[in-house]
């Protein structure tokens, strides 16, 4: 990552340059296609309007590129229930002030996933279309596939209110505590479990927790975050609001400046995707063909979620109404090379909470 303006060591910050060496692919159906799919029936379900920013985030062209390998109904149902997550998100947003009510809801989602016939919660938009992706879902995957995306959507479910109380509180969390967090809350766990029962092959519970798979599907997703995070950041510096995210947690943490921050969240990325580059190659070779093939796929997010991150209207929409602000949201650019770190670089970083993932890494 690099700034033009860095050097002045102030914001704004005119562009971000982002190091991925994952080459976008889309799904054959098109995001287009996938898109009109997911948005339709988000708004059939009232979870927005069909002029919201949400209607118009092109959700479809992310999920056609960071699971360009699965069946057609497979990206149809993900496309789908990222509507709803995405829609689940921002109510809970509005929500974080009254956790009591955020819980009840939670909870009522989880009960849906697990008892889905059960009579249903009458006029709650949520609770009724989340019955309705389920059915979606069970239709397009395996029943073992099932399970693991049911597990990993209640962690995402708490993964919500984690960020809720960890905003209330007074300090900020440790750089750990908060990577945790947003794993759950982002929701990577439900993408990584979806990745192989979407494409048609079965990989088992315990490869999908190996350890070394798991260290590989972190070191995927948590720079897909840091992506979604800095974008965030500026976004909502533009709007005038004050989300945790991991410049805030660094600033605060390692009383660092904003943008000596930004510079450390940058540093992070690199290390992460150079991992993710190392444990790709272990387990290409890995005599487990479900495992090889998984990690073949599964890297495709992070060109995804570049692509969506820096195109799509639920970022764009903040960036026009922030020109009249003193802070820029920053154009997104693609680079080939790390800009901030030596991707040999075998050690971990200098952040004892991530260090485990790095000992799966051979050589």
């Amino acid at each position: 990552m690099h700034s033009s303006s860095s050097q002045a060591r102030d914001l704004p910050v005119d562009e971000i340059g982002i190091w991925c060496p994952v080459p976008l692919r889309f799904h054959p159906a098109g995001g287009p296609a996938l898109d009109e799919q997911g948005r339709s029936w988000a708004i059939r379900h009232r979870l927005c309007e069909p002029d919201s920013v949400l209607a118009q985030a092109n959700i479809g062209e992310v999920i056609a590129a960071g699971i360009p390998f699965a069946t057609t109904d497979a990206a149809i149902a993900m496309t789908c229930y990222a509507y709803w997550t995405f829609a689940w998100d921002d109510t809970q947003d509005i929500l974080s002030d009254n956790l009591g009510e955020a819980v009840a809801l939670a909870s009522e989602a989880n009960w849906v996933m697990y008892e889905p016939a059960t009579a249903p919660v009458p006029d709650n938009r949520f609770l009724s279309s989340l019955r309705d992706v389920r059915r979606l879902l069970e239709t397009s995957l395996p029943p073992e596939g099932q399970d693991a995306v049911r597990s990993e959507h209640t962690c995402w479910i708490g993964g919500q209110l984690w960020k809720a109380a960890l905003q209330q509180q007074d300090t900020a969390p440790s750089l750990g505590e908060y990577l945790r967090m947003r794993w759950q809350k982002a929701g990577t766990g439900v993408l990584a479990a979806y990745a192989a029962p979407a494409a048609g092959y079965t990989l088992s519970s315990v490869e999908l927790y190996d350890p070394v798979v798991r260290a590989f599907s972190q070191a995927a997703f948590l720079p897909c975050l840091i992506i979604n995070d800095l974008v965030s950041f500026f976004k909502e510096q533009a709007a005038g609001q004050a989300h945790i995210n991991i410049v805030t947690v660094l600033a605060a943490r390692h009383q660092l400046s904003t943008v000596d921050a930004l510079i450390k969240a940058g540093e992070l990325y690199e290390r992460l995707v150079a991992l993710m580059l190392r444990l790709q190659r272990q387990l290409l070779s890995d005599p487990r063909p479900a495992v090889a093939r998984y990690a073949s796929e599964l890297p495709y997010w992070l060109s995804a979620a570049l692509h969506w991150t820096s195109s799509s209207l639920r970022y764009l929409a903040l960036q026009r109404a922030s020109t009249t602000t003193a802070v820029n949201v920053p154009v997104i650019a693609k680079a080939d090379q790390p800009l901030l770190t030596d991707a040999s670089e075998p050690a971990p970083p200098s952040y004892p909470e991530l260090a485990w993932l790095w000992q799966y890494a051979a050589g």
